[in-house]
């Protein structure tokens, strides 16, 4: 089973790339640290999300310089989407609108201007991925870097992930999702193990374990919650718990959480005038705006609306 049910959260309406809507999370594990790719000396990231705290880091970049070389990263796997109509290179080589980043680095050369984001997933997550998918262990030789990659399930997944930063600001355990389905894309496509078979169904949880899970969640509905955490209770790796989850409850973890965060939100509008900043904060949205869009999207009315309705 793949996570491709785990794109229904995501709405369709357009907003400008690089948009903040700001995030009041709380702290949670380094994941690899930064990207070496966000120090290039000549060119800078105009907007990054993830930073220290995520499995997925994004970056935002546009550039008017023709030349950039790129300093490589071996702790990180990572893809450019090129988001405008102009051409580059990499190494003298044409570049699709997806390029990886190779690990030993790279020459770019760019028409001007250029933007594009780049997707960078742990090398460390990687393998975890790869050993419960394979049973085998991932080196940086069994990944192919092309300049060009020819994927359209892996193009569309991209932009999806692009247009759904666009419009809200991602908390960690959406980028934690966004992390395992990337990385399991990547994997199939561009890995020498994609040509075995992967891992059948993982199986259910046990109802005990659930309850422990769903209590977890419902204890820390405020919280920017982790992936990591709530497989820890699972005592699986996350891989192997977010697909379990999914068999088990019907939606991913992120869905799920969504969906409790929700109704939290719904019995506090029920409960009196509480300021919707309040309300967005106490149910674990990054903003007011994160919880106008959520709602809108699921219910078809704003948190205002919703709360004038429940009055009457």
């Amino acid at each position: 089973m793949k996570f491709d049910e785990a794109w229904r959260e995501f709405g369709h309406s357009e907003a400008r790339d690089g948009e903040r809507a700001g995030l009041a999370s709380c702290k949670a594990n380094n994941t690899s640290g930064v990207p070496r790719y966000w120090t290039d000396h000549l060119i800078a990231p105009v907007r990054m999300i993830g930073a220290e705290t995520a499995s997925l880091k994004l970056s935002y970049w546009f550039s008017t310089i023709e030349d950039s070389p790129q300093e490589g990263d071996p702790n990180f796997v990572s893809a450019s989407l090129r988001t405008s109509a102009a051409t580059a290179w990499r190494d003298a080589a044409p570049s699709g609108l997806i390029s990886m980043l190779p690990f030993e680095g790279a020459q770019w050369r760019f028409e001007q201007p250029v933007s594009f984001m780049q997707f960078h997933i742990p090398f460390e997550l990687m393998g975890m991925v790869c050993v419960s998918l394979f049973g085998k262990e991932l080196t940086h030789d069994h990944i192919r870097m092309p300049a060009d990659v020819l994927d359209v399930q892996l193009h569309h997944s991209l932009e999806r992930i692009r247009h759904t930063a666009s419009l809200i600001e991602p908390t960690n355990l959406l980028l934690d999702s966004w992390a395992l389905i990337l990385a399991e894309k990547f994997l199939l496509r561009l890995s020498s193990h994609g040509e075995r078979n992967g891992h059948g169904p993982f199986g259910k949880l046990p109802a005990r374990g659930v309850a422990r899970i769903v209590d977890y969640i419902e204890d820390g509905i405020d919280h920017d919650l982790r992936l990591s955490s709530l497989a820890a209770i699972a005592g699986m790796s996350t891989y192997h718990f977010a697909h379990s989850f999914q068999e088990t409850v019907g939606m991913s973890p992120h869905s799920y959480v969504l969906v409790r965060r929700i109704e939290r939100a719904r019995a506090l509008l029920h409960g009196g005038g509480e300021p919707l900043v309040d309300v967005a904060l106490a149910c674990g949205f990054s903003s007011q705006s994160h919880l106008t869009t959520v709602f809108r999207r699921r219910l078809g009315v704003t948190p205002g609306e919703y709360r004038r309705r429940a009055v009457i």
